[in-house]
């Protein structure tokens, strides 16, 4: 026959009473932070679930700052190029009225001086800075881009800003492709074949060429607005409207670069813009999620809460009762 002894006794009242009492302070925690996980051990697999959430929405808050940057960056660059869009077509519009031999030289005189200032202005807007950073220095974003004279002192890298997971987009614009006509491309005898047919009559520079080769001379020569402005200012003060009438397709050209550039912008802005959408629609899913995953159900919380400490009464009670006992209680 086993023999119960008084410290027997009180142990088990102890371990009764102190599980209980901590079954209270767990939901009473709960209670507190409306939260249903409130330590790691209270449920493992969850508790992963959520740091994955809380790792993602830290790289939401950084690239919701990159969309911000691009956007500025962007923006600013769109409105410069507007800009320089404006002072082409004022120059245009001064060379299409110069174009004619009907004018004296007094006259295509001042409007020089016209052309003179607007690429003046052509030549600031070639060096804008935001903040400290030039815009149009590619990643020499310290160096002044254009000299007075309008020759480049950057370079043509691109700079890359990461706007969602393994989204980049580009945020720059080097002064080459801005301010510079690319030069025109060789053209081989595979393309004027493809153009023309196998039995085209080739140049007679390119008649001999292995297939493959350039059959038609090149242009490598480069120009740039700054040139474009110069010489039609020369053009006025020299009264030659022959060379007034050619640089129209400069111009035209020129225009059409710049307005190209516009629109990549404007196609970088419709990504950026979708990558915010998509970043602000994964973090409403994220917090879903974590809610169902962290929060507490409130009535059934409460419900406990309210059984636990029913039972942590009882057994404050029954404890009570046991104590009081002595040795007479026993000799009855």
């Amino acid at each position: 026959m086993s023999r119960v002894s008084e410290n027997s006794s009180v142990g088990a009242i102890n371990y009764a009473v102190g599980k209980t009492k901590s079954r209270v302070e767990d939901l009473q925690m709960r209670g507190s932070t409306l939260k249903r996980i409130t330590k790691p051990s209270d449920d493992p697999v969850g508790n992963i679930d959520l740091l994955a959430i809380r790792s993602q929405n830290i790289d939401a808050g950084q690239y919701l700052r990159n969309v911000n940057f691009a956007n500025t960056q962007l923006s600013f660059t769109e409105n410069v190029l507007g800009e320089l869009t404006d002072i082409l077509l004022k120059a245009k519009e001064l060379a299409v009225g110069q174009a004619s031999s009907i004018y004296n030289v007094e006259i295509r005189s001042g409007v020089a001086k016209e052309i003179h200032q607007l690429r003046e202005q052509a030549l600031s807007i070639a060096n804008k800075r935001m903040g400290n950073r030039y815009l149009f220095a590619g990643q020499k974003i310290l160096t002044r881009p254009f000299d007075k004279e309008g020759s480049y002192q950057g370079d043509t890298s691109k700079m890359f800003v990461e706007v969602n997971k393994d989204v980049l987009v580009p945020i720059n614009l080097s002064g080459a492709e801005v301010f510079f006509t690319k030069p025109k491309a060789p053209v081989t005898r595979k393309q004027l074949e493809i153009q023309q047919g196998p039995d085209m009559e080739l140049p007679d520079q390119g008649r001999n060429l292995a297939s493959g080769e350039n059959v038609e001379a090149s242009d490598n020569s480069t120009s740039n607005i700054f040139d474009e402005l110069r010489s039609l200012e020369n053009a006025l003060l020299t009264d030659n409207h022959e060379i007034i009438q050619g640089l129209l397709v400069n111009l035209d050209t020129s225009m059409d670069r710049v307005t190209t550039l516009r629109t990549e912008i404007g196609a970088l802005t419709n990504t950026i813009a979708n990558s915010e959408t998509n970043i602000e629609k994964t973090k409403l899913l994220n917090e879903s999620y974590k809610s169902k995953i962290e929060d507490a159900d409130v009535t059934e919380l409460f419900s406990d809460l309210q059984k636990e400490q029913t039972v942590l009464k009882a057994a404050y009670k029954a404890s009570a009762n046991l104590m009081n006992t002595n040795l007479m209680d026993f000799l009855r």
